[in-house]
C-alpha cells in the first residue's frame, strides 16, 4: 500500500474514532485496499466465549446473533487465535485447512455466509479475560491473505489501539451523560442517585429542595435524613434492596410510605468513566404525600381485574391511607376494608400491604399512571 493511501486511512481512523459511523467509513476504505467480504470488530469474553459484537460490516444482525449464541463455541479459528502473539494480524492458515474445513463453524456458519478466510487481531490483551478482536473475512471466490497484507494491516494496529480508546471513552461518556440524564429528568419527586454506602451520585432539583429545607442532610459524604420515621424507612428499604440483589436479581424495586411520604429504591447502574467497569447503586426517590396523587380507578380494575369498590380501597392505599382512614373515607367498617383487601391481594397474588403498594406501584410507573 503506497504511503499516501496509508496516510490517507490512518487519517481517516483518528478524524471519526469517537463514531461508529467514523469506524464504517474506515472498514469500507480499508476493503477496497484489502479486498475483503466484511469486517468485524468484537468484545470478547474469554473465559465464558460471550461475545459483543461492536461493529460490523455486510454481515446481518440475526448473522452476527446466531454466532454469539452459539458458533462462538465451535469457531476453532478463534481459538487458536487467542494462543498466538497479540497486537498484530494472523491469517486462519493458523488453523490446518482440512482441520477447518471439517469444523462444524465451517460448515454450519462461515460456508452458507461465503466465509472461506480470515485474519484478525487482537488489539486488547485477551490475557486479561476480555479483549476486542478485529477480524477480515473474505469469500470462496478470494485467495487467503498474504504476508504482504498481514504486513500491512500490522501497520494499523497501534493507530486501532489509539482509535478505540477514543472510541471507548466517548461511549461512557455518552453513558455518563445518560446515567445523570436519568436522575434530572425525574420532575414529580425528589430523586438521589446513591452508592452501596449511601453517598450521593447525583440528585434533581426536587432533591436538592430537601437538602435545602434541612429535611435531608449529608453527612461525611452520606446522605441522610432528620425525620426519624423516613430516615428509619429509607435504611430499611435499602437494607433490604442490597440483600435481595446480592442474593437474587439486580431487577426489582422496593415501596413503603410514611404519613408524610411516599418511598421507593431500585438497583441503578451507575455513570462510569471506565468501560466494563459498571458499579450498582441505588436510585432513591420520594414524594410527598401532599402531592396529590391520582390513580384512574378504571386504570386499575382494567389492570387487575377488580371490582370498583376494589380498585377503591387500592387507590386510597397507594395515597397513603391506613385501614381506618380508608375505612372513615368510604363509610364501612374496618372489616370490611380488610376484606376488600385479601380479595385483592388473592387477585395480584400479594401476601401484605407492602407488596400489593410494591407491584401496583411499578405497575403505574410503567404505565405512567400519576
Amino acid at each position: 500500500m503506497q504511503s499516501n493511501k496509508l496516510s490517507q486511512l490512518i487519517g481517516e481512523l483518528y478524524r471519526h474514532a469517537h463514531q461508529a459511523d467514523g469506524w464504517m467509513a474506515f472498514f469500507a476504505m480499508l476493503e477496497t485496499e484489502i479486498p475483503s467480504r466484511s469486517t468485524t470488530l468484537m468484545f470478547e469474553e474469554i473465559q465464558t466465549h460471550s461475545t459483543d459484537i461492536v461493529l460490523s460490516r455486510h454481515l446481518a444482525d440475526h448473522e452476527l446473533q446466531v454466532y454469539g449464541e452459539h458458533y462462538v463455541h465451535t469457531d476453532v479459528w478463534a481459538e487458536v487465535m487467542a494462543d498466538l502473539p497479540l497486537f498484530q494480524f494472523h491469517s486462519n492458515e493458523a488453523v490446518p485447512d482440512r482441520q477447518f474445513l471439517a469444523s462444524e463453524f465451517y460448515a454450519d456458519y462461515t460456508k452458507p455466509l461465503d466465509i472461506r478466510y480470515a485474519c484478525g487481531a487482537y488489539i486488547e490483551n485477551p490475557k486479561i479475560g476480555q479483549a476486542f478482536r478485529v477480524t477480515i473475512q473474505r469469500g470462496h471466490q478470494h485467495k487467503p491473505f498474504s504476508r504482504d497484507e498481514l504486513a500491512t494491516l500490522n501497520l494499523f494496529v497501534p493507530h486501532l489501539q489509539n482509535a478505540l480508546a477514543i472510541y471507548k471513552r466517548n461511549i461512557a461518556l455518552e453513558s455518563l451523560q445518560s446515567g445523570f440524564d436519568s436522575i434530572t429528568s425525574i420532575m414529580d419527586c425528589a430523586a438521589y442517585l446513591l452508592r452501596s454506602d449511601a453517598s450521593i451520585v447525583s440528585q434533581n432539583e426536587l432533591a436538592e429542595q430537601l437538602l435545602r429545607q434541612d429535611i435531608a442532610c449529608v453527612s461525611a459524604g452520606k446522605l441522610s435524613f432528620r425525620p426519624h420515621k423516613l430516615r428509619n424507612t429509607i435504611e430499611q428499604l435499602i437494607n433490604n434492596l442490597q440483600k435481595f440483589t446480592d442474593n437474587r436479581s439486580r431487577s426489582c424495586r422496593n415501596y413503603a410510605r410514611t404519613k408524610q411520604y411516599q418511598i421507593s429504591v431500585e438497583p441503578h447502574l451507575l455513570p462510569c468513566l471506565i468501560p466494563g467497569e459498571q458499579e450498582l447503586g441505588i436510585l432513591l426517590q420520594i414524594k410527598s404525600n401532599d402531592a396529590n396523587i391520582h390513580i384512574d380507578l378504571v386504570g386499575l380494575e382494567v389492570l387487575y381485574d377488580l371490582t370498583t369498590t376494589e380498585a377503591n380501597v387500592t387507590r386510597l392505599l397507594c395515597k397513603g391511607l391506613v385501614v381506618k382512614e380508608i375505612a372513615g373515607t368510604m363509610g364501612v367498617k374496618e372489616s370490611t376494608v380488610r376484606s376488600h383487601l385479601k380479595a385483592v391481594y388473592a387477585k395480584l397474588g400479594v401476601r401484605s400491604q407492602p407488596e400489593l403498594l410494591s407491584t401496583v406501584m411499578t405497575s403505574l410507573a410503567r404505565a405512567k399512571m400519576t
